[in-house]
């Protein structure tokens, strides 16, 4: 058991380098004061202070180019065309993200492989609406959330069904349902619940669609965050917000969120001295 996690352990030490390389070789720039690992983080893998960080140093820029989304990934003019866009309604804005995410995945060439390669697994990412039904039903009982967590699992499952499928039947020279099977569909949908960023930019629907945005999802959450996301036209920017000691791990923060939420859509909970958090009497 402990080779077995050593062994996992240094996979994701090579995935992490590899995904290291691919961001200086496509101009994602990282401040030398900060470093992507394991070690110094509080969960799978961070960003650490390798120096003393002052407030307000950029962290590291991302290039739009370098999100990933519907209108940058390799099918961008088939998600974002006319014919999906009429097959989807307001409430499924997130599908076209779902099915590039789903694409670049199973695609040996992507260009964002290094990227994909270091997603956690649906068990690492470990939302409740992904537990077993037993498990579900036992450790959510009396919560006060079990009814939602079990309506976004249904909601999940039956838009795959009812939307996915139909376009991916369509486009069958870019998708398999033996691949991209509704296991790939709740990965990917637990993948942008817990990793993903929303823009305060409108899509076709009205309604603002989450994207991918490599080595901002690094950063794990808490509430006390050190480091903030700016939204910049040509770039993002991951700035420091505090004092950030040699050491110490950078955290950027999901929102102001009581546990329940947490747990509901990122699958942990920041613990009891979390300042969000709230009881239903």
């Amino acid at each position: 058991m402990a080779d077995e996690k050593k062994e996992k352990s240094l996979e994701l030490d090579s995935a992490i380098s590899s995904f290291l390389l691919w961001c200086h070789d496509n101009d994602l720039k990282l401040n030398n004061k900060v470093s992507s690992m394991q070690k110094g983080s509080c969960h799978r893998y961070g960003m650490v202070a390798m120096e003393d960080i002052s407030p307000d140093e950029c962290l590291f820029k991302v290039p739009r180019g370098l999100l990933l989304e519907p209108k940058t990934c390799g099918i961008s003019k088939i998600l974002t065309g006319k014919v999906i866009q009429n097959m989807l309604s307001q409430h499924e804005g997130w599908v076209p993200l779902l099915l590039a995410l789903m694409y670049e995945y199973t695609n040996p060439t992507s260009l964002w492989k290094p990227y994909m390669d270091i997603v956690p697994g649906i068990d690492i990412l470990d939302q409740p609406m992904f537990w077993p039904d037993e498990t579900r039903q036992s450790l959510l009982q009396g919560t006060g959330f079990e009814d939602d967590v079990e309506d976004d699992k249904q909601r999940i499952e039956r838009q795959y069904f009812t939307v996915a499928v139909p376009i991916m039947k369509k486009f069958k020279k870019f998708f398999d349902l033996k691949r991209h099977s509704l296991s790939l569909y709740k990965h990917m949908a637990a993948f942008i619940m817990a990793y993903s960023f929303t823009e305060d930019s409108p899509s076709f629907h009205g309604n603002n669609v989450p994207v991918m945005v490599p080595m901002a999802d690094i950063l794990n959450h808490h509430s006390n965050n050190n480091a903030r996301l700016e939204f910049g036209e040509e770039e993002l920017s991951m700035v420091s917000t505090q004092h950030i000691l040699k050491g110490g791990e950078v955290f950027n923060t999901y929102g102001q969120l009581a546990n329940c939420h947490l747990l509901q859509s990122y699958g942990f909970v920041e613990g009891p001295d979390n300042p969000n958090d709230t009881v239903s009497l």
